[in-house]
């Protein structure tokens, strides 16, 4: 089951249900600071009702928040969009309503997902496994920067080494590009959440390595996953700006 729609099976070409880039909501672009595209993160969910529009609200807000003079493009789409809906409304009320992102949410139009989409961002965080797939075989070049949020964050906790403190000086400098290559890198060295024991269909344990589409759930457990995915996305953003910071 997707955010809304995303279990249907449902043909569509990678340039349907585009919209124009400057149209307002996470569906569109968003831009934070001055406006360059030299950092841009790509927010992916199923139907880009709840999840990834939420995940690139709350990204917009860390960065408000922080006060950083990063430069930011923040996008959301969705795989599986069969027509456009607005931003889920439990979603909408967890953002802080005083922010422009709150607005700019409230606005929000689900989109299909492009063939650009994939072309143009730096860092392309998926809201669970099964997304990340798919946009792998959507795009196999898009596997080295592509993570699913609770992979990213986990990837990037623990402090660099000296071995990696060398390799991002040298190979990996201090853009987002190079912060998706070094994650990259930590594929399989670092420890990430895992599925453990046997799970059932019926199981109402969400596995550790997603944040799960929740969206037809009971309202607890949907605020729940949400908070949750609100840290972690704050998460991210303290791991990218430091990244960014270290070569300013």
């Amino acid at each position: 089951m997707g955010d809304e729609h995303g279990g249907r099976r449902h043909r569509f070409s990678l340039a349907e249900h585009r919209r124009p880039a400057d149209q307002p909501g996470y569906g569109g672009r968003h831009t934070c600071g001055g406006g360059r595209l030299s950092n841009r993160v790509l927010f992916v969910c199923a139907a880009n009702v709840c999840r990834s529009p939420f995940m690139a609200a709350t990204f917009s807000e860390a960065h408000v928040r922080r006060g950083d003079d990063i430069d930011w493009t923040v996008l959301s789409r969705g795989i599986s969009v069969v027509r456009e809906h607005p931003m889920c409304r439990l979603a909408v009320s967890l953002l802080d309503a005083s922010t422009q992102d709150a607005t700019s949410a409230a606005s929000h139009v689900s989109t299909q997902i492009a063939q650009s989409d994939l072309d143009e961002h730096d860092l392309i965080i998926a809201a669970s496994r099964e997304e990340r797939a798919r946009l792998a075989r959507m795009q196999p070049s898009t596997r080295s920067r592509t993570f699913t949020l609770k992979e990213a964050v986990a990837l990037g906790r623990p402090p660099l080494d000296a071995g990696e403190r060398g390799r991002v000086l040298t190979e990996a400098p201090s853009t987002l590009a190079g912060y998706a290559e070094f994650l990259d890198q930590r594929r399989g060295r670092i420890r990430v959440p895992q599925q453990t024991g046997v799970r059932f269909p019926w199981s109402a344990h969400d596995d550790p390595r997603d944040v799960p589409d929740v969206h037809h759930d009971s309202t607890r457990r949907h605020t729940r996953v949400l908070k949750e995915s609100r840290e972690l996305v704050r998460e991210l953003h303290s791991q990218l700006s430091h990244h960014l910071n270290a070569g300013a």
